[in-house]
């Protein structure tokens, strides 16, 4: 059996850190990793497909939007599953429905909700996400 890979991008390092920790603990079997911009993020994920993502929207350079689309592209056949985290929720509400993302959440981010985003997506990709 095969495990999910998760990538959590943000460019503020503590929240990418924290989140990916709290990830690890609710997907034990699961490899997180954790990019701090949209072009670190590119390579990690052009070196292993992620199986899911959590993209923060506001990031310098290349932004969670525009690492969306650009994930789409490098994976036409198999996208990730993106989940778009913002504290803008005017920007959440702009790109709702774009076809960028999969499902967007705000910050301070429902962990409840995002787990469960996640282990629904990824019991259903034929990975374990739980062990």
């Amino acid at each position: 059996m095969t495990y999910p890979v998760v990538l959590v991008v943000d460019d503020e390092t503590d929240s990418a850190d924290l989140l990916g920790m709290v990830l690890g603990i609710h997907f034990p079997q699961a490899t997180v990793r954790v990019a701090y911009g949209g072009q670190a993020a590119l390579d990690l994920a052009s070196r292993q497909r992620p199986d899911a993502a959590v993209l923060d929207l506001e990031m310098p350079g290349l932004d969670g939007e525009k690492l969306a689309r650009a994930l789409r592209a490098l994976f036409p056949d198999a996208a990730p599953f993106l989940i778009a985290l913002s504290g803008n929720l005017v920007r959440l509400a702009a790109i709702r429905g774009t076809g960028a993302f999969d499902h967007e959440l705000s910050k301070p981010a429902d962990m409840d909700r995002l787990v469960s985003l996640l282990k629904k997506k990824l019991s259903r990709s034929g990975r374990d996400p739980a062990g």
